[in-house]
């Protein structure tokens, strides 16, 4: 029993000291997601102008794409 409670207890520190040592890691990792996520967010926002544009345009409204492009234009 003594040697099932030290396995324990020695696999607890360690991945108690491992959790410290890969949180920088982690913390990286993060940071990429964060930044795939404001990327996809971009992309999503641009595919929705462009399908708006597409569907306006097969409906026969000519003046859609000039509209879209001056609002989505930065200020």
């Amino acid at each position: 029993m003594d040697e099932k409670m030290v396995a324990v207890v020695g696999a607890v520190a360690g991945a108690t000291l491992a959790g410290r040592g890969l949180r920088p890691v982690a913390k990286l990792a993060l940071r990429g997601v964060v930044a795939a996520a404001d990327a996809t967010t971009g992309a999503r926002r641009e595919l929705a102008e462009l399908y708006a544009e597409a569907k306006a345009e097969q409906r026969g409204e000519p003046d859609a794409a000039a509209g879209s492009a001056s609002a989505s234009a930065p200020a």
